[in-house]
């Protein structure tokens, strides 16, 4: 499997793990929190899958965010939080395959 394809797949973890962790009560607050919380991804998700190298650069510095923040909220909840979990996870791993997109360059046309 490709490693964009791979990356995308990650994005779609995070973002749902994300969105399920904020709503656990459904309110308009905690939608609007969830929305919020995503946005960022949701922006860069076009850019990724056409594999622009402006957005996978963004990507990866916003996802160092998305780690520090999951982490801290992951030792805060002593590790009781499966789906935060999950989220710190799915942004490390797509980290690492975002640097890797980044350092291998476009495919020739």
């Amino acid at each position: 499997m490709p490693l964009r394809v791979v990356t995308i797949l990650c994005q779609a973890v995070l973002i749902a793990a994300i969105t399920a962790s904020v709503l656990t009560t459904v309110t308009p607050a905690r939608v609007g929190l969830a929305l919020l919380l995503v946005a960022p991804l949701l922006v860069t998700l076009p850019g990724l899958v056409r594999d622009r190298r402006t957005t996978l650069q963004r990507l990866a510095v916003l996802l160092v965010a998305y780690i520090g923040g999951a982490s801290v909220e992951v030792v805060a909840r002593a590790g009781d939080a499966p789906l935060l979990n999950i989220a710190l996870l799915a942004a490390a791993l797509e980290l690492g395959l975002t640097l890797a997109l980044i350092r291998r360059g476009r495919p020739p046309p």
